[in-house]
């Protein structure tokens, strides 16, 4: 049977503070989503970032802007909260600092004699022992001038209210996926505290990341991310990487791994240097994934790979060596000229209409040209399809296509264009990482279409 699921990043949830979080409002979509049976929700990256999910300053931390004011006042760290207008945007601003403030003051105070519960003060006490969390709190204590024991406290209510969100979601039989993204930045915890793990002569990176010259940038793309020093890495046995997937799939039921072709192979570019003067080198491959999974804990279900775009055959051999779930995004493998979809036969795949890169179906619709239009509804028409609305047909072909997993995106569920999409990649527009539903009311009664 087809598992079906939504994609909706936190911030993106509605919220009175500016930008979703782990609040009330979560716990009212899992509702939403349990009563509609749906099976998944896929958040995109919660881990620490700079605004840029997939730009991670700390593996470990959680993104401290979405701790619940709410849940803050429920159990009695703060008092009074200023509600903003709930607008159709992430704000992010420092607005929740103040709140941020008075709770860390006020539990201090309660942790000296234990007024909160003994309970909570023994979770912290044991939190705080996280050698990772620790690292992170004295990187943003040395970038940030404030006390490290401020950010233990904020990691340790972030990591607590998750958890407690995703245990909630598990009860409701909803399970959450989330997402690694595949480097950090340079300027992060990880570099600072793991640098052996990177590429670096005399303290100074020689690589970055990035791709190659294509059609779309003559000069290729840098992420403003360093490369893994791959013989360190494997003289560790891995313990560097293995570490990381094992707490991730602490914190989701499922784990997308984004950037699947960097596992066998990624580009890297000297320092200073452009794209055309990159060159691809070989990744980690089998023998990080045979050491990941002589832990028995660890299934291959477990793992989600993005193998998207363009992959070499090894690649390709590599996800099946496996058995990984891989993904397909219908609006890159749909022909409209031979009305064929080229991914239609494979079983063990999770498909998109679009993901958080992509156009919305609706914007996608409205950039092709007439006679492709046509030939879009025709192609769903040949398999049966015979909604009139765009977006509920391709909803209703792809719950009949072979793949055993379905994934739709809120926009695409309202039905909603180009404006709404998540992110343009490429691109530094405000409008990437920002799109928020003010309210559930029109989701709520969209959602009966996904049956």
């Amino acid at each position: 049977m087809k598992e079906k699921g939504i994609l909706l990043p936190i911030f993106s949830l509605p919220s009175k503070y500016g930008v979703g979080d782990f609040g009330y409002e979560a716990y009212e979509f899992i509702d939403i989503l349990s009563e509609n049976g749906i099976v998944y929700w896929e958040i995109l990256p919660i881990n620490a970032c700079n605004n840029l999910p997939y730009s991670p300053i700390s593996y470990y931390a959680l993104e401290e802007t979405y701790i619940s004011i709410d849940k803050l006042k429920e159990i009695h760290l703060i008092n009074n909260v200023e509600i903003r207008e709930n607008k159709d945007k992430a704000i992010y601003d420092d607005f929740k600092e103040k709140y941020f403030k008075e709770a860390f003051i006020n539990f201090t105070k309660h942790l000296k004699n234990e007024e909160i519960n003994y309970e909570i003060c023994n979770e912290y006490k044991e939190f705080i022992k996280n050698k990772e969390i620790c690292n992170y709190a004295e990187f943003m204590s040395d970038a940030k001038n404030e006390e490290k024991e401020y950010y233990l406290f904020l990691q340790f209510i972030c990591y607590k209210e998750w958890m407690e969100l995703k245990e909630y979601a598990n009860s409701k039989n909803v399970k959450i996926i989330g997402d690694m993204p595949v480097y950090p930045v340079f300027n992060s915890v990880d570099t600072k505290y793991n640098p052996e793990c990177f590429e670096m002569e005399n303290g100074h990176f020689t690589f970055e990341s990035g791709t190659p010259p294509d059609y779309f940038n003559s000069d290729g793309q840098k992420w403003n991310s360093p490369v893994y020093n791959i013989q360190n890495l494997k003289n560790n046995n891995y313990e560097y990487l293995i570490k990381r997937f094992k707490y991730y799939l602490k914190l989701f039921d499922k784990v997308r791994i984004d950037y699947f072709r960097g596992y066998d192979s990624f580009f890297k570019i000297p320092i200073g240097k452009s794209g055309k003067e990159g060159f691809y080198t070989d990744g980690v491959s089998y023998g990080f994934f045979d050491e990941l999974f002589k832990d028995k804990n660890i299934k291959i279900d477990d793992l989600i790979i993005e193998d998207l775009g363009d992959i070499r055959e090894e690649t390709k051999k590599l996800r099946e060596h496996y058995g990984f779930t891989r993904q397909k995004i219908l609006q890159f493998t749909i022909d409209l000229d031979n009305f064929y979809d080229r991914d239609n036969e494979e079983e063990n795949v999770l498909v998109f209409p679009g993901n958080h890169d992509c156009n919305t179906i609706y914007g996608w619709y409205k950039s092709l040209n007439d006679e492709y239009k046509e030939r879009l509804k025709e192609f769903l028409k040949r398999n049966n399809c015979n909604n009139i609305n765009v977006n509920k047909g391709i909803m209703e072909y792809l719950m009949k296509c072979k793949g055993n997993m379905v994934i739709i995106t809120v926009q695409d569920v309202l039905g909603l264009d180009e404006t709404s999409r998540i992110n343009l990649p490429g691109t530094n527009s405000e409008e990437n990482w920002s799109w928020k539903l003010k309210d559930f009311n029109d989701f709520r009664e969209r959602i009966k279409d996904f049956n």
